[in-house]
């Protein structure tokens, strides 16, 4: 299979913490079962510096694409990696693939891959890694959600089965009925 991995922060971005040890480790295990695997992430290495984005490279047969972020301004104070080049690139490259994996849960590089794995109806997963439950920062979640979150959601249940880590994230799924493996 053809599997695209969409994820804020890929290595080495480890400031990020265990989503991105994640990702990594979950394509390291498909490229072993056989699978051609891409990804397209962000150029943070950090929360104050950049990795370099002018080409896609391959790390461990994993092809990866790193689009720049707008500000790290928004990443610091708000966890906001915004990607516009990723609209562009998507919107030729999505229809190629035969499954994608999202990670997390509110960001820009999921709102601008579920627009176009509908388009083209290319299922996905969503990998949310404890980032459902509205802790922190609530009123921006709020507006998340209203405006994105939950057409994504509704997506994935015409789609495929939600896998969300944590028992937060579960009971919060289950209380808009989604069903969870």
């Amino acid at each position: 299979m053809k599997i695209l991995q969409v994820t804020p922060y890929f290595p080495p971005a480890y400031a990020f913490g265990g989503p991105v040890k994640i990702a990594y480790q979950i394509s390291r295990e498909l490229i072993k079962r056989g699978h051609e695997v891409v990804v397209y992430t962000t150029d943070a290495k950090d929360f104050d510096s950049r990795l370099e984005t002018d080409s896609s490279n391959t790390i461990e047969g994993m092809k990866v694409h790193r689009f720049r972020n707008l500000s790290f301004t928004l990443i610091k104070k708000f966890k906001l990696f915004i990607t516009p080049q990723l609209a562009l690139f998507a919107r030729k490259e999505v229809k190629k693939f035969d499954i994608i994996h999202l990670y997390e849960y509110r960001t820009f590089q999921n709102v601008v891959i579920h627009h176009y794995a509908e388009k083209y109806d290319v299922p996905y997963v969503l990998q949310a890694n404890g980032s459902i439950p509205r802790i922190g920062k609530n009123e921006l979640k709020w507006i998340y959600d209203a405006f994105f979150g939950y057409r994504l959601l509704m997506y994935l249940r015409q789609t495929f089965i939600l896998k969300a880590s944590g028992l937060l994230s579960s009971c919060r799924i289950v209380s808009i009925g989604y069903v969870l493996i």
